[in-house]
């Protein structure tokens, strides 16, 4: 298993430094998953731009909009086109590709063939499946992390997305399927609830698994599907979503990009948002803060959340490029919480005895209350740092740093180095 891993980390290094992919990590994080496909989606819009080269839109266009042959309804039908056939169905894949592979898969591939394996994917253009295949040792605690990883990816990826643009200082329209659906994931997942699962879900469905298992798991949690369903409705607080809808019907309409809106204060721009996530051990709500100064985005955001009796919060901040200078910058990522663990001791079932209950069957308390109210303090600090060579279009990228045991999202559940590394190409 170890050989097999650092083949394809090694495969996967050769791919980055052939094709320009900007991250890789030995488990395919959802942070590594996520700027491949953010470079994948940015390479097809320059190959699209030096097939069909963009119109330039200027002041005088908008001036005397009937005489620019852009602004014809059948250039704005064209783009309209565009947008829905072709970048719709690429950000869709991509968003699935992050939800199953760098979601599921990479949570699988970080708990160990000593608690399950993935058995294969199945991916279409709106949806998939990835197949586990768990051992006995699987505790439903570790389970409940498996069921969460998709959504918990998708909010990664929406995370880059927004960074990048910040960074950029305008909304990439062909990227506005990809913010929108990653974005909500979690909210479209819980609307396809129907019910609360007091056996086993048969449906597969992501929401159904967690609110199953962490009620199993947290005698006193009364999580129910329509509470779950209308706090999601959090995530419609995100100004970025309906940023990336605007940003698409200026494109489409006027082939032009937007800014970014911001709230100027002296020579910081600041930007609040809001959001739902799922944790092993119940729900937690984000209030986010996006400020730039001299183009270059920090992100802060405070985190908390209560489950019956237990209560949970964090805080975490990053820059990618606190110092910079004509070759390179650094940069930082932090993250704090104080909150329950993730269970690698086996309670009174594993988690395939959980699932093979019959329906209706009495679920016996899986652990003492001593063990279920128990907190992790801990923490996770990475440096960010980047090089770029003169005369040449590459740029290397390296992230390392340690993270203390417990939950992190997108990141190892026991406490372990984190390495990242990566060489991206400018053309």
């Amino acid at each position: 298993m170890v050989k097999k891993k650092y083949t394809i980390f090694i495969l996967h290094l050769f791919i980055t430094v052939i094709y320009g992919h900007p991250c890789v990590d030995i488990n395919f994080t959802p942070f590594a998953g996520a700027e491949n496909l953010i470079f994948l989606q940015s390479g097809l819009e320059k190959l699209e731009n030096l097939a069909f080269p963009p119109p330039k839109i200027t002041l005088e266009d908008f001036q005397n909009p009937e005489q620019c042959p852009h602004f014809s309804s059948r250039n704005r039908w064209i783009r309209q086109g565009q947008s829905i056939l072709i970048w719709a169905p690429i950000n869709a894949s991509c968003v699935v590709i992050q939800h199953e592979v760098f979601g599921h898969g990479y949570r699988v591939r970080d708990l160990g063939s000593k608690y399950a394996t993935v058995k294969g994917y199945k991916m279409y253009v709106i949806g998939g499946a990835t197949g586990v295949e768990a051992t006995n040792l699987l505790t439903p605690s570790q389970a409940l992390t498996i069921d969460i990883a998709g959504v918990e990816a998708d909010a990664i990826l929406a995370n880059r997305v927004r960074l990048g643009w910040l960074q950029e200082g305008r909304v990439d329209p062909k990227q506005g399927f990809l913010y929108f659906f990653s974005a909500l994931s979690l909210t479209a997942y819980a609307f396809a609830v129907n019910k609360n699962p007091k056996s086993p879900p048969q449906n597969g469905n992501d929401i159904s698994n967690f609110l199953f298992l962490l009620n199993s798991i947290y005698s006193d949690s009364k999580l129910g599907y329509t509470k779950l369903r209308n706090l999601s409705l959090i995530c419609l607080l995100d100004p970025f979503t309906y940023y990336s809808i605007f940003a698409q019907w200026i494109y489409n309409a006027f082939a032009a990009n937007i800014k970014v809106p911001m709230i100027g204060i002296k020579s910081i721009n600041y930007l609040p948002s809001a959001r739902l996530a799922l944790t092993p051990f119940g729900m937690q709500g984000y209030f986010e803060n996006f400020l730039v100064v001299n183009s270059i985005p920090t992100y802060l955001y405070f985190k908390w959340g209560k489950n019956g009796t237990n209560t949970y919060f964090g805080f975490g901040l990053e820059n990618l490029k606190i110092f910079t200078w004509k070759s390179g910058s650094f940069g930082l990522r932090a993250d704090f919480w104080h909150q329950p663990p993730v269970l690698f001791q086996q309670g009174t079932l594993s988690a395939n005895q959980l699932y093979d209950l019959p329906s209706g069957t009495y679920i016996p308390p899986l652990y003492p209350d001593s063990v279920l109210a128990k907190k992790l303090t801990g923490g996770a600090i990475t440096v960010i740092g980047a090089y770029s060579w003169k005369k040449t279009p590459l740029k290397m990228f390296t992230e390392l740093g340690y993270k203390t045991a417990g939950y992190l999202p997108g990141e190892a559940l026991r406490a372990a180095l984190i390495i990242r590394g990566g060489l991206s190409g400018f053309f």
